[in-house]
């Protein structure tokens, strides 16, 4: 605990008197001399209103004069006229052809010879070629579909050709088919055909024709 105490009051020793040395630098600091143009605005601001206004006006008509003679100068520049030079008689007698000349020239000159023109040929007639004859296309007749074989010529085509199976017969079944005494009664099955000819209306059922000799086949509807 001495020892931060300790550092504690040097540290605030040392830190009040760089304060005042800095105190010290900072009064006896000399001011340093004004740039050329802070002394001009200096000058200019010192001048009275008038004078201020009236040098103003003046280097506003300087500028626009400058900027004049830009422009016109520029303007001169671009637009030079172009200079026509005349011949001098000299040089008129000179670029005239004499006689001597003339004459050379017009005995020089080939006379073109006419050229007999060409007479046309006829162009021959194209001769019609002959287009060969499309021959009839044979109609494809479509196979007759075989008409159903129905087992004792039934009229609903039941047959034994796999299909549907038959869970619900006509209610005219028996009169074409031979039918067991229980059809219509035990008939939580689809239709087939025991082993004694008889037809039955348990197939699929536990115990179908056990009476009559077992299932011999399925019969189908289509």
């Amino acid at each position: 605990m001495l020892i931060i105490a300790e550092m504690r009051r040097f540290i605030c020793s040392n830190m009040h008197q760089l304060s005042l040395q800095f105190l010290h630098l900072r009064k006896n600091r000399r001011p340093q001399p004004p740039l050329p143009h802070q002394r001009a605005w200096h000058w200019f601001r010192a001048k009275s209103l008038k004078f201020q206004l009236g040098l103003g006006c003046l280097a506003v008509l300087f500028l626009f004069s400058c900027s004049v003679c830009a422009v016109t100068g520029a303007m001169a520049g671009t637009g030079n006229p172009q200079t026509t030079i005349t011949p001098t008689a000299t040089q008129q007698a000179a670029q005239q052809p004499t006689a001597s000349s003339a004459v050379l020239i017009a005995t020089n000159t080939p006379t073109a010879t006419p050229k007999p023109s060409p007479t046309p040929s006829p162009t021959p007639t194209p001769k019609p070629t002959p287009r060969p004859t499309p021959k009839p296309t044979q109609q494809v007749r479509p196979t007759p579909t075989p008409k159903c074989v129905a087992v004792n010529g039934n009229p609903w085509c039941y047959n034994f050709t796999p299909g549907s199976l038959i869970y619900s017969p006509n209610s005219a079944f028996c009169d074409y088919f031979n039918c067991v005494s229980d059809f219509w009664t035990a008939d939580h099955g689809y239709v087939v055909e025991c082993a004694n000819g008889e037809y039955s209306h348990s197939g699929g059922v536990r115990g179908d024709c056990s009476r009559d000799g077992g299932v011999s086949r399925t019969l189908y509807s289509h």
